[in-house]
């Protein structure tokens, strides 16, 4: 399945302003630009967990691979997630049942998608895998350097 057919529903339900519809825009615009990520890196070689961690690596390695463009495309995606956390959740959140920031949200994901499909091909890819795997040796380091006893 191509994770940007999850846009596709999200429009469709956009042409109803409802608040479930609004909620469940932030979910699928968010997942989709999520899953481009993750499919995007797995095709690179570079395995994610499932789960909530592999969220968060997920941003943390586009974040931190050393292209602009995509660091603010991944920010974004954390915004997204936030959102969507809000939108399945915290039903007091009335700011995701709003038409207005329901289709920001999709537009947000098309933003990231496009991002990240912009770098798909070689070189860019290859610069964008060796960004990554330069950020992962570095947290790596860290995690092996000992902690001081007081």
């Amino acid at each position: 399945m191509d994770p940007r057919d999850y846009l596709h529903i999200a429009r469709n339900i956009l042409k109803v302003d409802k608040a479930a519809n609004c909620r469940t825009v932030f979910n699928r615009s968010y997942y989709a630009a999520y899953n481009v990520g993750f499919v995007y890196l797995e095709n690179a070689g570079i395995h994610i967990e499932m789960g909530p961690g592999g969220h968060g690596k997920v941003r943390d390695y586009f974040q931190n691979c050393g292209i602009q463009d995509l660091k603010e495309a991944y920010q974004k995606l954390s915004n997204l997630h936030s959102n969507r956390i809000f939108a399945d959740y915290h039903l007091n959140k009335k700011n995701v049942e709003k038409i207005d920031n329901a289709k920001m949200a999709l537009g947000q994901a098309e933003s990231i998608i496009k991002t990240t499909d912009s770098y798909s091909s070689e070189p860019k890819r290859k610069i964008v895998v060796k960004g990554i795997n330069r950020y992962k040796q570095i947290i790596e380091s860290a995690s092996k350097i000992p902690k001081s006893v007081n």
